[in-house]
């Protein structure tokens, strides 16, 4: 079994769903501003992983405290994780802040979302 099933399979096992919320066009408002449009909702698997270096993240300023990483499954997941995006967990939404490919030959494995309540 290669590196992309065990990881998949692994999130799947032990992570939970989630949604990923990408904003949707802005809208004119009419007024000559724009308002975003809607967000669109993209259902993924993750798990959450805590930082083990967390305390010298936190000190060299990588970090805010309550920070969270989530290893999100490529599986069924239409889009790259983006910046822009935010992520709902169990009913409260993050601001992502860092989206890294976990892609150790050229392939993603996962993507890695450092992400934040704000």
């Amino acid at each position: 079994m290669g590196l992309k099933q065990t990881a998949s399979r692994l999130i799947a096992k032990h992570g939970r769903e989630i949604e990923i919320l990408r904003p949707g066009e802005p809208v004119s408002d009419g007024a000559g501003n724009y308002i975003p449009g809607p967000d669109t909702t993209h259902t993924a698997l993750a798990l959450s992983a805590t930082y083990a270096i967390e305390l010298q993240f936190i000190a060299g300023g990588l970090l805010d405290v309550g920070d969270q990483r989530i290893l999100v499954s490529i599986d069924g997941l239409a889009i790259t994780p983006s910046t822009d995006d935010r992520a709902r967990m169990e009913g409260t939404e993050y601001r992502i802040i860092r989206v890294s490919p976990f892609a150790p030959a050229g392939e993603i494995i996962f993507w890695e979302l450092q992400v934040r309540d704000d």
